[in-house]
């Protein structure tokens, strides 16, 4: 990794910042308050512990022990990712197994809703323990969810590991960017940001469909996910013991961060222990407001996606209509708390710029586009297609192929046009482009769908055009705030993809649930309509049918027209980031990172100043 793209280590002597030479520091900048905001932001009081650590390893990183946590960073990735992409594969499988099938959709909503409460919570945790610690905890929930999912014996356990599945994975993936954005500057970050995910993704897609498909032919789906419990904890060793160490090594030459880690923001360190976990809990992660956001958005999301016509009666029922209304006024009442009275808000205000702003909205109705067509579109591949399950996951995954690959070459085009403003406007209309085929090859008028070909040049569209949005969206996102708000900011653009893919599965869940049992019941031979229930509660079941009877024939139908209304909802979804992406601001990305290049050696100076003085008060 070149110098270039990573600050560099810095010579031992320039690290050894004394809390003298820091205080220095500190009144130097109060003194410049009327500078830049960075500047501000940069005072060692406003600086959170988990920020200070990841500064010192700035400093502290060399070429070989960042090869080592770079390397190991991949391989990790890597596992996680093939555990994800074999367990797309299984997921049918599994719910079919508990008669559960249309139950994924309720599965998704809920990991949907932990995700959006974990991104800032694990962004807060990150700012204040640092990055190897959230490494840690994320691979052990990663770890602890493979153990469930394989133990689980029913649908409600294997909803309940999916919890851990989430803020396992969205730990790992935000501490990644934000390991990342640590380490980078704004020219390179794109490439860097982008790249882990590229090199571990592309192959995974194929590879991990393969082990997916394989497990179901040569084991069982439990051990597809239990072994995944031993792989990624053993191949994540080197990149925490790398960054442990690291901290510790730099801690004994004088590179310490002048709060403990017991002394959180607003704390003292002979505090009492109470209030410490209680300025934690109430201030910095902002309880109140994650409980009020995750009792709303279950209350509102969860009944709505497993409404359908065989349960049509509960629209009728007071408690569900309850349920609902009393979600959406703990909502407002999560909306008033977070602008109002929360210390440390989920969105702060200080980042409600029109870029954040923006940009936060294209990926939240990006990704409700996305989720609300794609949970169920493996399954119609495999029913409507005659697809195996890894052939369909196969073409499902065209998508992020595209994703991964155009992002890359976008992210070395932004390097070199120094311009994000372009991609962004770029990226919506390929998507909605790629989306609206999807309309057309579904279930055409004659009644036939589209071939392989049509699906994959579909989804690689939508791929690109997502790449284009989302590279230049979250370096844009990052440019729009100071270096101790990256890791929120980062969080909070991430989130909306989970904000929006929870409504997106939600409402998936509820069209697929209304609208497939009554065709089935429509298009179904009389001797056949019976089992109806059994079809839609199982793909096993539908494929049992043979390929061209009435009755398979009605089954393709029912399905193709199903997956046909999704596409229309999903198409219609993203008319509203043709308008929005007008109004992201263009990212200087040079003349952003030679202003931060001046601030650092405005401190370097300032820091060695401090020392100066020390030691000629010393001596005198």
């Amino acid at each position: 990794m070149s110098e270039k793209g990573v600050y560099s280590s810095g010579k031992s002597a320039q690290g050894n910042v004394t809390t003298s030479s820091i205080d220095h520091h500190n009144a130097a900048s109060e003194e410049r308050g009327n500078e830049d905001a960075a500047s501000v932001h940069s005072s060692q009081h406003s600086i959170q512990t988990g920020v200070q650590k990841a500064m010192i390893l700035r400093k502290a990183w060399s070429r070989t022990t960042l090869a080592i946590a770079f390397t190991s960073l991949i391989i990790t990735s890597l596992c996680i990712v093939f555990s994800d992409y074999s367990g797309t594969v299984l997921e049918p499988y599994v719910t079919s197994a508990f008669k559960q099938h249309s139950a994924m959709s309720a599965a998704r909503v809920v990991m949907n809703i932990t995700r959006i409460v974990a991104y800032p919570v694990i962004a807060k945790l990150s700012d204040v323990f640092g990055r190897a610690e959230m490494f840690s905890m994320s691979i052990a929930c990663q770890a602890l969810s493979f153990i469930l999912y394989a133990a689980s014996q029913n649908i409600d356990q294997y909803i309940g590991a999916g919890l851990f599945d989430a803020i396992g994975g969205t730990g790992f993936g935000l501490t990644q960017q934000v390991f990342i954005a640590d380490a980078t500057n704004l020219v390179n970050r794109a490439f860097w940001s982008t790249l882990p995910e590229s090199i571990t993704t592309i192959p995974a897609l194929y590879i991990g469909t393969m082990i997916g498909e394989g497990i179901l032919h040569h084991s069982s789906w439990r051990w597809g996910y239990g072994m995944w419990a031993i792989i990624v904890p053993v191949v994540a060793i080197p990149l925490v013991g790398t960054m442990t160490v690291l901290q510790r090594r730099a801690a004994k030459h004088g590179l310490k961060s002048t709060k403990t880690l017991s002394a959180i923001a607003g704390c003292e360190a002979n505090d009492p222990l109470t209030k410490k976990i209680f300025h934690l809990l109430w201030d910095e992660l902002d309880l109140p407001g994650m409980a009020l956001l995750i009792t709303s958005l279950s209350l509102i999301l969860i009944p709505i996606s497993l409404t359908g016509s065989f349960n049509s009666g509960r629209w009728k029922e007071g408690s569900f209509i309850a349920m609902i209304v009393v979600g959406f006024v703990l909502f407002v009442a999560f909306l008033v708390w977070d602008m109002k009275f929360a210390r440390k808000p989920y969105i702060p205000t200080r980042m409600a710029n029109r870029t954040v702003i923006c940009a936060c909205a294209i990926q939240l109705f990006d990704f409700m586009e996305y989720s609300s067509f794609t949970i169920f579109f493996p399954s119609y591949l495999q029913v409507g297609g005659g697809f195996s399950p890894g052939h369909a996951t196969r073409i499902d995954n065209s998508l992020r192929v595209a994703f991964q690959i155009s992002g890359l070459l976008f992210a070395i085009a932004m390097k070199y046009t120094n311009n994000s403003k372009a991609f962004v406007l770029a990226g919506p209309p390929l998507v909605i482009l790629g989306q609206g085929l999807m309309i057309y090859f579904v279930r055409k008028p004659d009644g036939s769908h589209g071939s392989e070909a049509m699906f994959i040049v579909s989804k690689v569209l939508s791929g690109i055009g997502r790449a284009a949005f989302q590279t230049a969206g979250q370096v844009a996102v990052q440019a729009a705030v100071s270096r101790q708000e990256v890791a929120v900011a980062t969080g909070l653009f991430q989130a909306s993809n989970s904000i929006g893919g929870a409504f997106g599965v939600s409402m998936s869940g509820a069209i697929w649930r209304n609208t497939l049992p009554n065709k089935l019941k429509s298009y179904l031979p009389e001797k056949d309509k019976a089992s109806a229930l059994k079809i839609f509660q199982s793909i096993v079941v539908a494929q049992k049918y043979k390929p061209g009877t009435p009755s398979r024939d009605a089954i393709n139908r029912s399905y193709g027209e199903s997956q046909r209304l999704l596409a229309i909802v999903a198409t219609c979804l993203c008319v509203p980031n043709l308008i929005l992406m007008f109004f992201i601001k263009n990212a200087d990305l040079k003349a952003l990172d030679e202003k931060e290049k001046e601030r650092l050696e405005r401190e370097k100076m300032e820091v060695e100043d401090g020392a100066d003085g020390g030691v000629r008060t010393a001596g005198n």
